[in-house]
């Protein structure tokens, strides 16, 4: 391949291709995730609403049941959500998740008894993780790689735009003096998925999936569309298409996209390793307590008063969603071992306290106690969504190859959901038992067992391209490129020596 000094590359900003793509990826990753946000804050304030506990006479053990179950839903779709997504592509995935949730929702609202009520949560669950295994694969691998680390992890983050929707709905469905009360909270979880559903025929498909299937001209006609602003020549898209190319023929003469891949070589066992321990951590940590059980979080540090605790979950649903956004944005310049390893730390400390608070005032509270504690949760949960709610999905997408990503992202939500399944069943009986207790016994989990697997397991993937951090795990460059993808955008010019192909070579080759 012979050297060239094309023009600087133009900003993939700077006309409205690449502005369209950004903000229909913005609001693609918020539809999606947004459900699983509104489902847990919707839980939240219907476990408040007394409507709701009288209706189905629920005690503890239905309690439990009916949060859980829609993780019983998630872990069902593993086997199926990677094949989805890596045979009929990232958005059919996508639009089949949209399906399952929108009549999910509508059986959930109509039930007349427990059975059919779960049944509707159930369905919802399923599409949680055939969402969750097309939506963020999707995101990192159509958007530019300026954007990519923001837009996946703006996927988690619109988990709190969806909590944000069902606070605030529940907080007004309060006043309804019938089952409607928690019927318009459970209908209206339908309105993301169709969210997600308005915008997908306008959105090109992934130009990754779409080389894997020998698709190449379309792949490189989206590449040059959305990331090079028309211009053939872009050594943004040059670069991209032959590291892509590259790769992707490597992977495709070394293994398949199928369970198998998973565990196949020592990169790949590391690199699900890594996975199952993101995907059980983001669920261990201490969140779950708050997520679906704040009432009792809020019961036991004396706030027991219906209308402030609906008040409480919208202002904890606000904050959360800010500190995430402002992690997603935040994610490249701080790394990844570091926000980890800091708000893990950060976060078990605060469970400490909150623990101490609850031991010593929660059978006699008084206002300044609760605020306190209130307090702590707040900081306790702010911590958490800045670093964990956009990394929890961005990594995993991150560290995964092409050939592991649609199997590995339904594993990683298979085994988010069934640790959340048994850690949300037991959470109600371990708050009965000694809720200071159990905020004590999770936060010397993650000191003693989370803090020194990433310390020693976790690499660093900040400022790279998906196939850039390929080499991390396998030692090995696929591409044939002096120059990055990266280096391009921070030099703005290429410099002598640096190789780029040109359209006519790369047709050749």
């Amino acid at each position: 391949m012979t050297s060239q000094t094309p023009d600087p590359p133009v900003e993939p900003t700077k006309n409205g291709r690449g502005t369209y793509l950004l903000a229909a990826c913005c609001f693609v990753a918020t539809a999606n995730s947004a459900t699983v946000g509104y489902d847990s804050s919707m839980m939240n304030g219907l476990q408040i609403l007394p409507s709701y506990t009288e209706y189905f006479n629920l005690n503890t053990d239905l309690v439990a049941l009916n949060v859980a179950i829609v993780f019983a839903g998630s872990v069902l779709a593993m086997p199926f959500a990677g094949p989805i997504s890596d045979k009929y592509g990232r958005k059919w995935g996508m639009a089949i998740t949209s399906i399952i949730a929108i009549v999910g929702a509508v059986i959930q609202s109509a039930a007349v008894h427990e059975a059919m009520f779960c049944i509707g949560r159930l369905l919802v669950g399923f599409s949680v993780t055939t969402g969750a295994t097309a939506a963020p694969a999707y995101i990192s691998e159509v958007a530019h790689p300026k954007h990519r680390t923001m837009l996946t992890g703006l996927y988690g983050t619109s988990w709190y735009v969806g909590s944000l929707m069902a606070a605030g709905i529940t907080y007004g469905s309060q006043f309804i003096d019938s089952t409607w009360s928690w019927r318009i909270p459970s209908l209206l979880q339908l309105l993301p998925s169709i969210c997600c559903i308005i915008p997908l025929p306008f959105l090109p498909e992934s130009p990754r999936w779409l080389i894997y299937q020998d698709r190449h001209e379309e792949a490189r006609e989206i590449l040059v569309r959305y990331h090079g602003n028309g211009d053939a020549n872009s050594p943004v898209v040059l670069i991209q298409y032959d590291e892509i190319c590259q790769t992707l023929q490597h992977e495709k003469a070394v293994q398949k996209t199928n369970f198998a891949a998973l565990y196949k070589t020592r990169s790949n066992r590391w690199r699900l390793g890594v996975t199952a321990a993101v995907a059980f951590f983001c669920q261990v940590s201490g969140n779950n307590i708050v997520s679906y059980y704040l009432g009792n979080v809020l019961t036991a540090a004396g706030i027991k008063e219906t209308q402030t605790q609906l008040a409480i979950n919208i202002g904890l649903s606000a904050f959360n969603l800010f500190c995430a956004g402002a992690g997603a944005v935040l994610a490249d310049p701080i790394g990844r071992r570091k926000s980890f390893l800091g708000s893990t730390a950060i976060i078990s400390f605060m469970l400490i306290i909150i623990a101490v608070l609850t031991k010593l005032y929660g059978n006699s509270p008084t206002m300044s106690t609760s605020a306190a504690q209130v307090t702590m949760i707040f900081l306790f949960y702010g911590t958490y969504s800045f670093v964990w709610t956009p990394l929890a999905t961005l990594y995993p997408v991150e560290v995964l190859s092409y050939s592991m990503r649609g199997n590995g992202l339904g594993f990683y939500s298979g085994v988010v959901y069934a640790t959340a399944f048994l850690n949300t069943f037991a959470i109600p009986y371990a708050m009965e038992w000694s809720s200071w207790g159990f905020y004590l016994i999770t936060a010397m989990w993650n000191l003693a067992f989370e803090l020194p697997i990433m310390y020693f397991y976790f690499p660093s993937t900040e400022k790279k391209t998906l196939e850039e951090i390929d080499i991390i795990f396998e030692g090995v460059k696929h591409s044939n490129m002096d120059i990055s993808v990266h280096d391009v955008m921070r030099k703005g010019v290429l410099e002598p020596g640096d190789k780029i192909p040109t359209v006519e070579q790369e047709e050749r080759d």
